[in-house]
Formats: C-alpha cells, structure tokens, sequence
C-alpha cells in the first residue's frame, strides 16, 4: 500500500476529476490525502479522504476580478488574473504546506496550476504526477488555442496554430515566469521556463484528462505525455433531486439547460445578463429552460422556466435538448458523455480553445461573449436542436467515450511511477 498526496485547486470543475481518480487509487487499497484549499474540505470529509489544508481560495480571489474578464477574445486577461490573484498571494505558503503534507509519502500528484507541486519535488525525491484537465496546457502545432471565423487548410492552420503558441510563450514569461521564479529564488531552485505549460509539470508522468474521441493525441507532444480519457464524478449517487425538479423532468417537453459552471455563484450578479440572455433565447427556441446556479428569486417567473441552485449535471443533461454553457473542460465533458450538443460562450483560461473544438467535432457552436444577443442565441440555439448533423456528432463522441474508463487509465499511469 502506498501513501499518495492528490493536490489541486481551482473550481468544482477542477477538484471533481481527482476525487474520480482518489475512490479509483483508494479501491485498490493505497492511502489517498488530499492537499486542498478549504473550500474543498467538505467533500474530501464526505468521501472519508484524508484531509491537508491548503492556503487560499481561488474561486473567491477570482470573483473580484469577474467583471474585468468577461468580454474578453482571448485567454490572456482571466489568466493574468489568475496568476496575480489567485496563485502568487499564497504560493510561498503553498509550498511549505505542501512540503508538510508529503513528508511520509510515496507519490505526489498534482494538477496544472498546483505550482507549489514542483517545488516539493524539487526539493526532495518523491515520484511526482502531473494530471491536466484541459489538452490547452500543453503546446502542440495540431491545437488551434483560439476559435478562428473561417475553417482553413491544414498547412496554414498549423502555421497559424505555432503562431498562436509562440505569443502565448511570450506573454506567459511576463504574467507567471517572472514572479514564479521569484519564489524560487527564494527556495534556491532553478528557474523555470513556461510554468503554466510543461515547465512546472512532471518530467516523468503528464496525464490529460481529455477523451482522445473530443482531442486525439498530437503527434508532437512529448513521450511522457499520456491521453486518458475523462474523469467523471459529481456526486451525483448521494444526491437526491427536489420535487420542483422531479416535476420539472417529469413533463415530456423538452428543455434546455444553462450553466456558468461551479464559479457563477460567488461571483454572484455578474452573470446576471448572461442568464437573463440564455433564458430568453431558450424560450424563443421554443423549449423550456432550466437554469443551474441561480436561487428562483434571481429572475422573473415564468411557468416554463426553472432556477436551481445546484444539481449535478449528470442528473439533467442526458434528457436535455441542448446546453448553453461557458466552455469549462468539465462541464464540456459532461455534455460530451451526455450526447448533448452545446453552445459555449467562452470567457476565460481554456475555454476558448474547447468552444473552438466543439465547433470543430461538430458537437456544438459557440458565440463570444459581446456577440451573446438573444436573437443570436436563439438562432444558434435552434440550430443546435434541429440540424441532425450535430445530435449525430455528439451520440458518436457518446459512444466513443462510454468505452473509456478515465480514472482506471489515470491510475495505472499514475502507479506505474511506484
């Protein structure tokens, strides 16, 4: 039996993934202690996980920031943000955390973004995961890292894909390198290049949590650099639906869903508009809308529309009709294993790359955030409901993903370092 340290940080969307892989390692009879920030303490008690706590809340550092970032056409804004707020004001305390919660352990496993990861292992030897939830994270000249608005040849895609990565090389050293090797100095380890791709990962194990039927695997991505397949868990066995939503599934109507994924509440009235806009257009599509992340209070009442703070997506997107939602990998994964096209009105991180691939599979479309009308909604909306074209795409990526087992394949990887 083996002591594993799981560490992540981020939203819902990002924690849910390593609580798959913890029950996996965990069945298989090795002690699994999750390092994390507090606002996932709760769940890590209520699956009987060892707990270590980490510094911070990120989610609550990026709701002061929500505004800046929405509107945005690319990543770099929301990342900015993240680096300054979200990881630098803790990352030193991180580390020594981190360091503590290692001390008797045999393995590390971190995700992208748990910077402080790298320097533990850095500084002692311990085998070390690397777990990246979204395919962005690691360059590759065959990922288009932003939606482009005309399809173009392969040649000239690739060129303008080496582009798009040679510029976020270059922001990147200004946003995370600088200050991050900062801390480093500080630790008397070496600098490192690219921090938010491969420069803080693993040298000997980095796993994608991505479905190669949605990514398939770049030919130039390094050797140990392994695909998969999705890690699901929502919690959704314990989880018991209330009246107002068994009612609300019980009608034969259709519905569409809208969700701004786990971040949309503590950054409260900032998607006010976004709601307000998706209800709109789901109602002049001519279905219903249940809305996820909204108390019934926050909107006007209406008989064919439902506000539901939370309910895991696994319960409603399979009899969905569509989905509108921000494009997060873990939402986007769930529509996927749902066979439920979507539309992505992307904001921030990644997200723009996976409403670029959904357009791509044939999955869905996407608006971005200043093109998000009700008319336009609506139409695309419609689109998505009508045309065969994109039910057929998503039941075949369905399919493809219902003969993977993510969590089995991320453990073997993952012991196989032992």
């Amino acid at each position: 039996m083996a002591r594993i340290v799981l560490s992540t940080f981020g939203s819902t969307g990002d924690f849910n993934p390593f609580v798959a892989l913890g029950l996996e390692l965990r069945k298989r009879g090795h002690d699994i202690v999750f390092a994390v920030q507090d606002l996932f303490a709760p769940i890590v008690a209520e699956q009987g996980f060892s707990l270590r706590r980490l510094s911070g809340n990120v989610v609550a550092a990026m709701a002061g920031q929500g505004t800046k970032n929405l509107g945005a056409s690319n990543p770099i804004p929301s990342v900015r943000a993240l680096v300054r707020y979200g990881i630098m004001p803790v990352l030193d305390t991180q580390v020594r955390e981190l360091r503590e919660a290692c001390q008797d352990a045999d393995l590390l496993v971190t995700s992208y973004g748990q910077l402080a990861g790298s320097f533990v292992a850095s500084e002692r030897p311990i085998s070390w995961a690397t777990v990246a939830l979204s395919p962005v994270t690691i360059p590759s000249a065959y990922m288009t890292t932003l939606p482009l608005p005309v399809q173009l040849p392969q040649s000239l895609q690739l060129q303008v894909n080496r582009l798009q990565w040679r510029v976020g090389s270059l922001v990147l050293r200004q946003i995370a390198d600088r200050p991050i090797n900062r801390v480093r100095t500080h630790y008397r380890l070496k600098p490192l290049h690219e921090a938010l791709w491969l420069g803080a990962a693993s040298p000997h194990l980095v796993c994608v949590t991505c479905s190669p039927a949605f990514q398939p695997k770049p030919p130039d991505w390094p050797h140990y650099v392994r695909m998969t397949g999705f890690c699901y868990w929502d919690g959704a066995s314990s989880w018991e639906s209330p009246p107002e939503l068994v009612a609300f599934q019980s009608d034969r109507r259709p519905y569409a869903v809208v969700t701004a994924g786990s971040i949309a509440s503590p950054l409260g009235d900032v998607f006010a508009d976004y709601f307000r806009t998706s209800v709109q257009a789901i109602l002049s599509a001519g279905v219903r809308a249940l809305v996820i992340g909204q108390s019934p209070g926050d909107g006007p009442r209406h008989d064919d529309v439902l506000r539901i703070p939370f309910v895991p997506y696994s319960v409603v997107f399979p009899s969905a009709a569509a989905v509108i939602h921000h494009g997060g990998i873990g939402t986007t994964a769930q529509t996927l294993r749902a066979g439920v096209p979507s539309l992505v009105v992307p904001w921030g991180v990644d997200q723009f790359y996976t409403a670029a691939q959904m357009a791509r599979s044939g999955a869905g479309k996407f608006l971005y955030w200043r093109q998000f009308t009700p008319d336009r909604a609506g139409a695309a909306l419609a689109g998505l409901m009508t045309t065969a074209s994109y039910k057929d795409h998503t039941q075949a990526l369905s399919e493809a993903i219902a003969g993977e087992n993510g969590a089995v394949t991320l453990a073997d990887a993952i012991l196989a370092l032992l």
